[in-house]
């Protein structure tokens, strides 16, 4: 057993143990390197071909997989944050691990890094808001994307040779970001579908509810108020409609600790809400208060 084996296996092993925090900017950041040296060492000497460039892209995936399990974030916005940090952990390790390769070729080794680490980030995301076979369906393609689009990549560039190698790197890019379309579109669904008997019980509004379906409607909503008050409104309502979609797909004690989800969610929105409406009440009292009658002499 070699020095090299010895230290990937280590850092094999404080990948998964980092994982379940990898809420966290810094460990997030650990974590992506981590599990880049597990999967392609301190140096490589050749370009990986089809097959182990999906070995390489789905070990990344599984480490992730395995140790964040459902302590990855399910809200899009927060599981990208934390895919983009991971993933230039990740970056970094693989430049330094290709330094010694001709041409462009550290960059290809960051981009199927980069392509691995959001490809598995997007499908733990959909996971965890997920229930029974659907989140173990998910958590399977977060192993198998990754591997198909490493390979996917790796043949790109040997069909295309160096001429267009710049091509099929944008390419890699591109496919990293639309990886997170199902989970964009599944938390739209979810939270359509979810919040709209929030919506019936008279305990969110309508314009609320419509604006919180997809990220970019939700950054921008002024209604929301302040950026920590933004923040758990929008945190609380996702993790709302989660809790319904899985406590529907759920049986036993499962569904009970989804029913005491609930609970604590709609508590939480409506502190906001509230909090929220305090902040205009005063102002508006003030403005048609009668004014107070001068001191006697």
């Amino acid at each position: 057993m070699t020095v090299e084996i010895v230290l990937r296996a280590a850092a094999a092993a404080l990948a998964l143990l980092l994982a379940g925090r990898a809420d966290r900017r810094v460990e997030a950041v650990v974590l992506g390197a981590l599990a880049a040296f597990a999967t392609l060492g301190p140096t490589r000497t050749a370009l990986p071909d089809p097959v182990e460039a999906a070995a390489i892209a789905g070990g990344i995936a599984l480490l992730l997989a395995l140790g964040t399990q459902r302590a990855f974030p399910s809200v899009t916005e927060e599981a990208a944050r934390t895919a983009a940090l991971a993933a230039g952990g990740a970056a970094a390790v693989a430049l330094f691990a290709g330094r010694r390769l001709p041409g462009a070729g550290a960059i290809v080794l960051a981009v199927l890094a980069i392509l691995a680490v959001s490809a598995a980030a997007a499908e733990c995301c959909r996971a965890g808001g997920e229930a029974g076979w659907r989140e173990g369906l998910a958590r399977a393609l977060g192993v198998a994307m990754p591997a198909v689009l490493g390979a996917g990549l790796a043949s790109a560039l040997e069909a295309g040779g160096r001429g267009r190698a710049g091509l099929a790197l944008v390419g890699g890019l591109a496919a990293a970001v639309l990886a997170w379309a199902p989970a964009i579109l599944a938390e739209s669904a979810r939270v359509k579908a979810e919040l709209a008997e929030e919506v019936r019980l008279g305990l969110l509004p309508p314009e609320d509810a419509e604006a919180l379906r997809f990220p970019w409607t939700r950054r921008f909503e002024k209604r929301f108020g302040r950026t920590d008050e933004r923040r758990e409104y929008v945190r609380s309502a996702l993790l709302l409609a989660a809790a319904r979609h899985q406590q529907r797909h759920r049986t036993g004690e499962a569904v009970r600790l989804r029913q005491l989800e609930v609970l604590t969610f709609r508590t939480r929105l409506r502190r906001t809400q509230d909090a929220r409406a305090a902040r205009f009440e005063p102002g508006d009292a003030a403005e048609f208060a009668p004014e107070a009658a001068p001191p006697e002499a």
